[in-house]
């Protein structure tokens, strides 16, 4: 083998044959590491004919036991499982190979002894949140979404702290932790004054997500501090937003939200399932002169397409019905009933005590404010008729009563606020309050003022909007009136 022609190696396997023939119980001897007496002198004579090349072998191996000496330990497990190197590494008759790739590279012993199996390759987590490439650690509780979003802003990480504190809000607060009443005063105005100052990708909706959060899963508690906010020296922004925050919560908690979603999937479903040619609708003859469809050319005739094609007899329904397909009744739970009295009383108590402050109710601003008030005051009392209760009427004259009281505005927006909050309350009031108040006389025979107030909004207010709504709330008194004397 060329491995061993080299005169070192070779002489050093001979020496480890010797060694472990002792071990073994057999004795070995080479004749050439031992030479007889005869043959001392041919074998001098040749180490001084050769004396070079004995100088060269004893030099290359001491370079080759200082190389020993300088590896490492090569500590193997017993119980770990054998690859052969023929096997995996290479093939039995390419061995020139494998003794160059033993003297270039001393370290593929190590790597023949390593398994490369499917137990020891680990699969990509697909779910991988990517906690490790954060720059800050994610928020656990209320009291660390806090810490965070009082950070300083010229500190480094301020950024990723106010956006990490909002984006794990509205989660940790529907999980109802337990300091959530504790927490939700301090939390809530921070988020209702909190700024977008780093130009933060979808920050407006993060704030809101965070505050219906807390509008949803503790409403008494975030109605009570909202209100107490808008009375507070801020900006009109600021009263709005928190306003839309109520209007929001009352929706949410009604079912209203839910009900308009579960309505469009069913609406998008059952248009999925009508044939691709609606366009073109058959029907017979009769039923076209009676709808007056006859020359409509998206209308065919049933009796021409039968004449047309005869065999069509038996893909035609006998007992095809002009009517809208079945639609399976939606029911909702409203949790907002119970709590509406308090929330709703709650405003009227705030505008009671603030209705002297110009800083709030006057000018411009104020208008604003009092037709966004109303608005909201209306869409909590509509949001509560579906509970039962007499709750519902006492506080549907209440907000009549103070719509009413500012029914001479001039701004439009509030003349509108007023009308709708009017529209609302008149639905839900008893006949006994519109006969009381209304004075109804004879049969549609009503003057009132607020009558006379509707009448003169439906025909010769400025604004177009609330005309029209000034003449639908006098269409349905009359039909209160006229069913009231039919019965």
């Amino acid at each position: 083998l060329e491995v061993s022609r080299a005169e070192s190696i070779r002489i050093d396997g001979m020496l480890i044959a010797e060694a472990m023939s002792s071990i073994i119980g057999q004795s070995i001897r080479f004749d050439e590491l031992h030479p007889s007496d005869e043959g001392q002198e041919r074998v001098e004579g040749d180490r001084a004919k050769y004396g070079v090349v004995q100088k060269n072998s004893e030099r290359k191996r001491t370079k080759t036991k200082k190389h020993r000496a300088k590896k490492k330990p090569l500590t193997l497990d017993p119980d770990a499982e054998y690859v052969s190197d023929a096997e995996d590494s290479f093939d039995s008759g390419d061995v020139s190979s494998h003794g160059d790739s033993l003297e270039s590279d001393g370290s593929s012993s190590c790597s023949s002894n390593s398994s490369w199996g499917e137990d020891s390759l680990e699969p990509y987590v697909m779910d991988d949140d990517e906690e490790d490439l954060r720059r800050v650690r994610r928020p656990r509780s209320l009291r660390e979404c806090f810490a965070y979003l009082i950070e300083n802003e010229n500190e480094t990480l301020a950024y990723d702290k106010h956006e990490s504190a909002l984006m794990e809000l509205p989660a940790m607060v529907s999980s109802r932790p337990l300091d959530l009443v504790d927490m939700t005063p301090t939390l809530v105005r921070i988020l209702l004054h909190m700024e977008d100052k780093f130009n933060m990708e979808n920050f407006v909706q993060m704030k809101m997500d965070s505050l219906m959060a807390f509008a949803v899963h503790a409403p008494i508690e975030t109605c009570l501090h909202l209100v107490n906010e808008i009375g507070e020296n801020v900006s009109l922004g600021t009263r709005l937003e928190a306003l839309t925050v109520l209007g929001g919560m009352a929706q949410e908690l009604s079912g209203l939200s839910e009900l308009r979603n579960r309505q469009e999937l069913q609406s998008k479903q059952r248009e999925s399932q009508l044939p691709n040619n609606v366009d073109e609708i058959a029907m017979s003859s009769k039923l076209q002169r009676s709808l007056n469809l006859y020359n409509n050319p998206n209308v065919s005739s049933r009796s021409n397409d039968l004449e047309e094609s005869p065999q069509s007899t038996s893909n035609v329904s006998k007992t095809r019905r002009w009517r809208r397909p079945r639609t399976t009744a939606i029911t909702v739970t409203n949790r907002f009933g119970p709590i509406a009295a308090q929330m709703m009383y709650s405003l009227f108590a705030f505008i009671s005590r603030t209705k002297s402050e110009e800083s709030i109710w006057g000018g411009p601003l104020g208008e604003k404010f009092l037709s966004e008030f109303l608005r909201t005051l209306s869409i909590m009392l509509d949001c509560s008729r579906t509970y039962p209760g007499n709750s519902v009427h006492v506080m549907a004259q209440d907000l009549f009563e103070l719509a009413w009281s500012f029914h001479d505005a001039q701004s439009s927006e509030v003349r509108y606020a007023v009308l709708a909050a009017m529209g609302t309350s008149i639905s839900l009031v008893p006949v006994e309050f519109l006969m009381r108040v209304g004075h109804f006389i004879g049969e549609g025979d009503i003057s009132s003022e607020w009558i006379s107030f509707l009448e003169k909004c439906g025909f010769s207010d400025p604004d177009t909007d609330c005309r029209a709504l000034a003449l639908m709330i006098i269409g349905t008194i009359a039909e209160t009136d006229h069913n009231r004397i039919s019965m």
